[in-house]
């Protein structure tokens, strides 16, 4: 059988620009109270989830990643940790093929099984291949840093990080200048401050 691949071409501005009234629309909240997985409490909360497992927000994310992985020609493989990034590295993987540049996914638990392998990441990543770290929202950057340290174990090199959206917090400063995190927003775009 002989694959055929389909060239989607989107505008990435014009991408961007609907993605942000999607997030906007349906991820982005104010004027709550609620605690985050980092423990902080917040007033204000971005729901990744609600564009991560939406139609068209998971199409325009995954090839807005995609087109950001043009500047990135050594990155073979996608992932971060369950479950925020896993159905963003999955439409990552599936739209790769599609344009003719095939990028695996793979996804980090939390904690390894304890049955089976006892794996802690599945998906075939090989010591000495560079990847994308991919996480819906950044807080403090922990989940980030997670996925980091464990493909880090097995010799891999994380070159960059993608998000959806950057809460700009503050503790999540020393993570911005240790590693190369590209936010598609930020919270002051999805205030409107910038």
């Amino acid at each position: 059988m002989t694959a055929k691949t389909q060239t989607i071409d989107i505008d990435p501005r014009v991408a961007r620009e609907r993605l942000l009234e999607l997030v906007k629309e349906r991820a982005y909240k104010d004027g709550l109270d609620i605690v985050l997985a980092s423990g902080k409490r917040s007033s204000f909360y971005v729901n990744g989830k609600k564009i991560s497992l939406h139609p068209e927000g998971l199409f325009l994310f995954a090839s807005l990643i995609l087109d950001e992985l043009e500047g990135y020609p050594e990155i073979t493989a996608v992932g971060g940790l369950t479950m925020g990034a896993d159905p963003i590295a999955a439409a990552v993987c599936v739209l790769s093929h599609l344009q003719g540049r095939p990028i695996d996914a793979f996804l980090v638990r939390k904690e390894a099984k304890g049955h089976g392998t006892g794996s802690r990441i599945e998906g075939e990543l090989e010591a000495g291949q560079r990847v994308a770290i991919i996480e819906d929202t950044i807080t403090t950057g922990g989940s980030a840093l997670k996925a980091i340290e464990a493909v880090k174990e097995i010799g891999v090199e994380p070159c960059v990080v993608f998000a959806l959206v950057d809460r700009e917090d503050e503790e999540a400063q020393d993570f911005r200048n240790e590693y190369d995190v590209r936010p598609l927003f930020t919270l002051s775009q999805l205030k409107g401050d910038s």
